[in-house]
């Protein structure tokens, strides 16, 4: 059995159960949530492409990197700056990175991995049997 939607709404409209402003407010919460999923969807996406290059960025320990670095390495055309941004941060708050600031310059701020390998320890000769 096939229901016309329109059909529907329309005599519900008329027999005082809904209103056009409920109508409204539906329509614009059904978009601010497929909205919502397709930023969801994207983090995800940019979130790959991200943790993709700082693997290759982060590679040596004790390594930092800027986020225009990252950003650059995942392909400006392809995300924006917010994008890559935002997956960095997400990232942090996972924690799988921290952002180290030098100053309270915003272009002092780098990121790097908070579980990183530890460097060789060089020893001395007498540690040579």
């Amino acid at each position: 059995m096939k229901i016309n939607m329109n059909q529907t709404v329309t005599s519900m409209v008329e027999d005082g159960l809904l209103t056009f402003e409920q109508i409204s407010s539906l329509i614009k919460k059904n978009m601010r949530a497929k909205s919502r999923e397709a930023k969801k969807i994207r983090l995800g996406e940019t979130k790959l492409k991200v943790s993709e290059s700082l693997e290759v960025l982060l590679k040596e320990p004790g390594a930092t990197v800027k986020h225009r670095t990252v950003w650059l390495s995942v392909g400006k055309e392809d995300f924006t700056r917010d994008e890559v941004l935002n997956a960095l941060r997400s990232l942090r708050d996972e924690g799988v990175l921290q952002n180290i600031r030098t100053s309270n310059n915003n272009f002092q701020v780098y990121w790097a991995y908070i579980k990183q390998e530890k460097a060789q320890i060089f020893g001395s000769i007498l540690d040579v049997k």
